[in-house]
């Protein structure tokens, strides 16, 4: 009978408390795992079914034994450099009040009982863009594109494995009514897409918590924050019911970088609904969860500058800013930049690094992008990169260099360079 959370490099509290549920049905124990290795499937008949597959008792087991599992690889690679991983987060905040749970396994690694304490459920890939850095998988419009010029239902089948532009864990609704008894037992909760506030499950779930009194759930977004309103619904008064919303707005720039990046955002739209949130729940905590690739990168130290020269943003929050850096596709990420450019981008960002107003957090973000520059110049990447963006200029009668200038003179020398 344990007494504590064991204290190995493998246990992890999150396959007692968690599932990580994708559009596909693909159920993995967290949002770090090996997409490649779920461990079950939305498909099976309960929840408890589940969470009870051959894999999950294993990964179980194996947690319990001290053995790594490779679907986890990815939070011991993170930890094996110093940085602080979900399965040690999830651990220190979870861990020892849901030993009870741990210790009522079973000696094949089964559970009885289980208590979804974190939810994050990805119920469609239902989005309203289509951003240069995603794909069909996480984004309808992105699928539909696909299937009018690039090879039809067919070809979305073998590179995708989707029937359809419409993925979802959920069909004919058959996945709720599973989740659904289980809400009552939510602490925190993520939301992320496809675009989260338009898609009919996000409302159905926060319709519940609102019947079941339980306006202290922590809800978390990641979201394009283009739109609040859905069919009859805005999710303004949504938040109004509950005392901790947070969210993390994926705002690669703003004006035509922005929309040029994110296909269907209107920077004007953005940027009102950024003041009707600070005007109308100020209680609701906003901050940015840029991707930072070749297409912005130049751009966004300027962007967020405006962010908080508008009050926006608070740079002095720890969390104000998140980064994610692209890595694929390779021939977006900034690593392959010619040196030239990379020296005055690492100037630009050397501004926010040290800028004394700024939080630690916002400073070792540019610390981060600066740290990414380092890598060997590839010509045919950024050729590959320039080839795609004018085949999808087409597409979407888009003009590359009309609305993202400054990659006009890397494209210069890339041609002289071939």
């Amino acid at each position: 009978m344990l007494t504590k959370i064991p204290e190995s490099q493998v246990f992890c509290i999150l396959p007692w408390i968690h599932f990580h549920a994708l559009p596909n049905k693909k159920v993995l124990p967290c949002c770090m795992a090996n997409s490649d290795l779920p461990v079950s499937t939305t498909d099976s008949k309960d929840v408890i079914t589940m969470m009870n597959t051959k894999e999950y008792k294993e990964l179980r087991r194996n947690m319990l034994s001290g053995k790594p599992s490779d679907v986890c690889n990815r939070c011991y690679d993170v930890e094996a450099v110093g940085q602080w991983s979900l399965r040690q987060s999830s651990n220190q905040v979870r861990g020892d009040a849901n030993l009870s749970l741990v210790n009522a396994t079973t000696a094949n690694g089964s559970i009885n009982d289980f208590k979804l304490r974190y939810m994050d459920i990805r119920w469609s890939n239902i989005c309203n863009q289509k951003c240069r850095s995603c794909g069909p998988e996480f984004s309808s419009l992105h699928a539909k594109e696909f299937i009018e010029h690039k090879g039809g239902i067919e070809k979305l089948k073998i590179h995708f494995n989707m029937d359809d532009m419409l993925v979802t864990c959920n069909d004919n609704d058959d996945f709720f009514p599973k989740v659904n008894p289980y809400l009552k037992d939510v602490e925190e909760v993520y939301f992320a897409g496809g675009e989260s506030l338009i898609t009919s499950e996000h409302y159905k779930v926060l319709d519940e918590w609102i019947k079941l009194g339980r306006d202290d759930v922590e809800i978390t977004y990641t979201t394009n924050f283009s739109v609040f309103k859905y069919k009859s619904k805005n999710v303004l008064d949504y938040w109004k019911k509950f005392k901790k919303v947070k969210i993390f707005a994926s705002l690669d720039g703003m004006g035509p970088t922005l929309e040029y990046l994110r296909s269907g955002a209107k920077w004007d739209e953005v940027e009102n609904n950024i003041r009707m949130l600070k005007e109308q729940v100020p209680h609701v905590e906003f901050n940015l969860t840029p991707t930072i690739s070749i297409w912005n990168v130049i751009h966004f130290p300027d962007f967020f500058n405006y962010m908080v020269d508008n009050k926006y943003i608070d740079p002095t929050r720890r969390e104000s800013l998140r980064l994610n850096m692209l890595t694929n596709p390779w021939w977006a990420n900034i690593s392959i930049l010619p040196q030239y450019y990379k020296d005055r981008l690492f100037l630009k960002w050397n501004k926010i690094k040290m800028n004394p107003n700024y939080c630690v957090d916002v400073q070792n973000c540019a610390a981060m992008v600066q740290e990414a520059l380092k890598g060997d110049t590839r010509i045919d990447g950024l050729k590959e990169f320039f080839d795609i963006q004018f085949e999808t200029d087409k597409i979407r009668k888009e003009e590359l260099f009309e609305m993202i200038p400054d990659l006009e003179d890397i494209y210069e020398w890339t041609q002289e360079n071939l």
